[in-house]
Formats: structure tokens, sequence, C-alpha cells
């Protein structure tokens, strides 16, 4: 084990170190037990935002080079900065492996596989195609294994034109590089993985299986910021700051955007003062350039402001407030004076660096700089929007500027907005500035994503993905619309094909609540009389996807109510199109949070289109404040 001994004999974490060796083998095994059998294997690496992905894949990478493997090609987005950022990396830790980037065809053409060989790639289409045709040319790939780990494989990955039966570019290049090997690993890493998931069984992106590393005991995440009650670090901000910041065509800081820059001021003294010299500070307001550059301007001036007035009782008056804040979640925060003098050496000695992050960028883009956009340097306000989303690391972030709205949001991509989560913040004194709103939203996040790690960890088999209303899990344009199934909350669902099987069985089993208002009851009794009740077809009445749903739905709230409803002697016309009575229908909607199963017992007389004997159909109906999402089973990958 060569190469993984090396690898991790330069990590300092020994809990980081026994992750890296059990998700590497349990990874390998998974190749090992579907490669046999396959030519293309796809395996999902699942963590959390900010939680040590990369650690991971190069872990993975090192396994792997012991086992065989010569060439593995890294896909990071088309990020100049995330692709120098990534490729640094692997050089340095991996110093004995062949480490090139997208420029150095020269230095592939040379190169032997004595020892193994890591491309860094962006997903770009000039660029993947250019390395396809150079990997056809060179025919290195001929007899080999190929590993391809795709980072952000949710992000720019996945075919955008499925709904149009056309390949979209990125999608097309990375299937063809797959194809240029005898066998390929493809390594599906992220942490938001609804549109992998989503993927229909015919795709070839749909995982095989899938590995979640946990992170580790000092990761800050999802149920530290976004915990119930509201986490200590939340400070709530105006509802409608954007609209103030951008519509006034003065500079105007409004009252929460000018709290979170004395924090940051406050957090950067702090850091000063205990020796050490790198803070991040995070305003995400947008997804436009121009709103980007609005804030820069408003936090240059405020800043301007502050330094003009460091005598003032005023600027007294913002940093006390800013350390009384502070002080208390973090009691041994260093003495005011002190915070105050340093904050004001910080303001007169220029050393904050305000800029906005964004594609067009290219002061800070400039890829013949190794230095540039290094945030591990200096305390740094960074504004910006979709660049800011994925894959970028913040080090030292604490504190977060957060307004960015959507009417209808996407999970994944607001999930991947959460650059505070992570190892090296100061819990004590982290703060997040959001409207009540967002942090609502973030919480509903929260809480559907601990409930998709524990179904997909538990077995991609009836995975069920749950939202609330209003939420999309993810981008529209990768899911195949016409093989993906729904099921939204609120709706009666009832079978119009029923077998008619069973019915002394389920009579025995509810003919004591016949007729009553309604009954709570336990779930294990709905589930049993939903295998009960089959319909002819799964397009007209898919018994399992509503099971596999009671079983989701109480993991993410094991407190939701199920309720039963039964009624007998329903002489109901076959194909009539509707089940439920007016009195059942609105009784079901009084319980708009709950499960609710009613059950009819029709007398099935032939002259209402039956066969002539009694038959139980059932009518589900789910909480409406919830939707859940899955594929189409059962279709051929041929």
């Amino acid at each position: 084990m060569y190469y993984t001994d090396e690898y991790l004999s330069r990590l300092t974490s020994a809990e980081l170190i026994d992750k890296i060796k059990k998700t590497s083998s349990d990874f390998y095994d998974n190749i090992g037990k579907i490669i046999v059998s396959k030519n293309q294997v796809n395996g999902l690496l699942l963590g959390n935002v900010q939680s040590g992905k990369t650690a991971q894949m190069l872990g993975l990478i090192s396994k792997m080079a012991d086992e065989g493997y010569r060439l593995f090609l890294l896909l990071t987005t088309d990020n100049v900065d995330l692709h120098r950022q990534t490729f640094n990396r692997v050089k340095q830790s991996l110093p004995s492996f062949n480490v090139l980037s997208e420029r150095d065809e020269i230095e592939f053409a040379k190169a032997k596989l004595s020892k193994p060989l890591v491309i860094v790639l962006k997903k770009n289409s000039r660029v993947l195609r250019k390395w396809k045709n150079t990997l056809v040319n060179a025919n290195i790939c001929h007899g080999l294994y190929l590993a391809i780990l795709d980072d952000e494989a949710d992000n720019a990955s996945l075919n955008t034109m499925v709904n149009s039966n056309r390949v979209s570019t990125i999608n097309k290049h990375i299937q063809s590089i797959k194809d240029t090997a005898t066998k390929t690993v493809y390594i599906e890493v992220t942490a938001t993985p609804q549109a992998i998931i989503l993927q229909s069984n015919r795709s070839n992106w749909k995982p095989d299986f899938v590995t979640y590393f946990e992170p580790g005991l000092s990761y800050l995440g999802g149920n530290y910021f976004y915990s119930e009650p509201t986490s200590f670090c939340i400070r709530f901000t105006s509802e409608y700051e954007l609209d103030e910041v951008i519509s006034d065509d003065d500079i105007f800081c409004p009252v929460g955007l000018r709290t979170s820059v004395a924090a940051f001021l406050v957090n950067c003294a702090e850091k000063k003062l205990n020796g050490e010299y790198n803070c991040n500070f995070l305003i995400h307001p947008s997804s436009r350039i121009d709103i980007h550059t609005k804030f820069t301007k408003t936090v240059q001036d405020y800043l301007n402001l502050l330094q003009n007035t460091t005598e003032e009782p005023e600027f007294h008056d913002i940093i006390f407030e800013a350390w009384k804040d502070l002080q208390s979640t973090k009691p041994d925060i260093n003495h005011f004076e002190d915070i105050k003098e340093t904050v004001i050496q910080i303001l007169n000695n220029t050393e904050l660096f305000v800029f906005s992050l964004n594609s067009k960028n290219t002061e800070i883009r400039d890829s013949s700089n190794p230095d540039a956009l290094d945030l591990s340097k200096g305390f740094n306000i960074i504004v910006g929007g979709n660049t800011l989303g994925r894959g970028i690391t913040f080090p030292h972030l604490q504190v977060v500027y957060y307004c960015r709205s959507s009417r209808t949001p996407q999970a994944d991509t607001y999930w991947q907005h959460s650059r505070i989560f992570g190892y090296d913040r100061e819990g004590g004194v982290v703060r997040i500035f959001i409207p009540p709103h967002l942090y609502r939203l973030f919480s509903r996040l929260n809480r559907a994503n601990d409930i998709l790690i524990k179904e997909i960890t538990s077995g991609l088999k009836n995975l069920q993905v749950i939202y609330p209303q209003g939420i999309n899990p993810t981008r529209r344009n990768v899911i195949d619309n016409n093989l993906i199934n729904i099921v939204y909350g609120g709706v009666n669902i009832f079978e119009s094909l029923p077998l008619g099987i069973n019915t002394e069985t389920i009579d025995s089993l509810i003919n004591c609540y016949a007729d009553s208002y309604s009954e709570q009851v336990d779930a294990d009794l709905v589930i049993r009389l939903l295998e009960l009740t089959p319909s002819q077809t799964i397009e007209d009445f898919d018994t399992q996807k509503y099971i596999a749903c009671i079983k989701s739905l109480i993991q993410s709230r094991p407190t939701v109510t199920i309720r039963l409803i039964v009624r007998t002697e329903r002489n109901i016309a076959k194909g009539t199109g509707t089940l439920l009575s007016q009195n059942d229908r609105e009784l079901g909607e009084r319980f708009s949070k709950d499960v609710v199963l009613t059950m009819y017992r029709l007398t099935g007389a032939i002259e209402k289109g039956w066969s002539g004997s009694p038959l139980w159909i059932p009518n589900i109906k789910f909480p409406e404040d919830c939707v859940f999402y899955d594929t189409k089973p059962n279709y051929s990958t041929s």
C-alpha cells in the first residue's frame, strides 16, 4: 500500500486518516463487485458541503493506484480558481504521482505509466474535446482501466437536454472519454446528490452504488447552523435589505449589512490579537454581477466611513455592540479596548481586501498567477453569486451575509451556497446574517438533507427524495420527465383498476373501524392494507411507491400522524373518475398534515361494471406540505 501510506503520512488528523482508509476500502470493494460484469461502473462518493471530499478523493486515488490503476482523470467545474486550487492540492498531496494540468499535452505524450498519472481538467467543452482526442490518439487507455473522478458531478456533467432527446455538449464529451478505455470507473463526487439519484434507470449516469463518508467531529454543518430552536450564530436581517441596497441611487448600507461588517471587523481583530492573520467574510446577495458591484461599492464606502470616524462616539458604539454580541457566545474573547484598537489598525493600514468574485473578474482570475485568489491569507470580504456556490474553499470563513432569493428554489443549488460549513470555523464567534424567510428555507433544507442521507445509506432501492411544497430537488432540465415519479401531498390518489383480491383478509383487519369518524393507527396497518389492495398496473396505482413514501416520511417526521377512514356498502360504478364522497373528501382535508388512508368496501355489483363480488379500494393522501420524487422502475437499460 505504498501510495496510500505515502498520502496518509502527510496528514496529521488520526480521525481523518481512519475515515479515508474506511471510505477508500469500502468504495474499492464496491467497484470490485460490479466491474467483473460491466465495462463501465458508476459509483457515487457522497459527503457533506465542505466536509473534506478532496481529501477522500485523493485517498481513493491512492488506494486504486495501489491496486494497479495507473490513469486517473479528475474533473473540476469550469472555474479557473477551482481548477488551480485542485491541481495544486493534488500536486502537493501525491508527490509520487505524475500530475498534469489541461495544458500539459506534451508532457502527457512523454509520460510512461511506470507511476500513476493524474490529469486535472476543467469541465469545459474545448478542454474535454481536446483531451478525448489526445487519449484516443495516444492509445494509452487500450487494455487499461480508466478512473474518472468527477468533482461536483451533479453540476454540468449530466445531460441538460434529456427532455428534448438530445445530448448536451459536456455530457457527450465525458461519455466519449468513458468510452476510450477497456473498462472505466466513473466516480461521481458531490454533497448534493439529488440530480444524480433521480437519473432514470436508462441513464448512463445513475450510480450502481453509493459510499457515504461522515464528516469529522470538528465539522460545523447544517445541524450547527440551521437547528431548531434557532442557532445562537444566526442574526436576522430585514426581509427587504436586498431591495434597499439595489434600489437606492445613493450608496446606502442598511443596518443588517452594517452589523455584519462590524462583526467581521471584530473577528479579524480577535484573530490578529491571537497571532492569526486570516479571516474571511462572504456576502451572497444575488446571481447578478451588477448587484455584486453595488454591494462591493456599498461595503467599501462603509469601511471608508468607519476609517474616517474612528475618533467618534458612534464608531465606539458600533464596535462595542459587535464585540458584546460575540462576547456573549465566546466569553474569553479579547478585551474590548484591545479589540477596538486593533480594528482601527486594520482599517488604517488597509489590511482589508474587498472584491467581487465572478466570472468576469479578470484581475483575480489570471491563470498564470499561482497566487491568484489565495483566501488563506489576509482579511477578505468576498461578494459574489454563482461562483461562490460550488467547490471553492473559503478558509476561516467567520461571517456570512446572505440575502439571495428565488421564487422556486432548487434544493441542491441553495444547499451548495452553505460555504460557512467546514472544519476551521471558530464556532463561538461565527455569524450568519440572513432574513427570516431564508433561514426557514435553509432549516427545511437541512431536515430534508438529513433524511436524504439516511435514505441513501439504507440503499438505492425504493429511495424517496422528499421536499416541502415549493422547493424543487434539482433543476428540471437534467431529469427525464417521462421517467420521474412525483407524488404531491394534499392530493387524493386511488385505484381505477383494482384486482379486487384479499377481501376477507381486509374485512378481518378493519371491520372494527367501519364507518367511524377516523382512527389514528400504526403505519404498519396502513402498509399492510396497501399490500393487500394491489392494482392491475403500476401506472394506475403504484403500491410499492406509496409504501416507500410512508416509510420515508416516518423517518423524516417521526411524529407524523397516520389516519384510517373506513367505509362499507358503497355502491359506486366502475370508471367514474372519482371515489370519495363529498363528506369523506372534506373529512380527509381536515387532516392536512397527516397521512390519510380511506378504505372503501364496494358491493361490486355487476350493473355497476364490477365482477359481482365485493372488493376494497384504497385512497391515499399525504401531508399537503411535502412532495416525493423517485424514478420509475423496471425500465431496460439496453
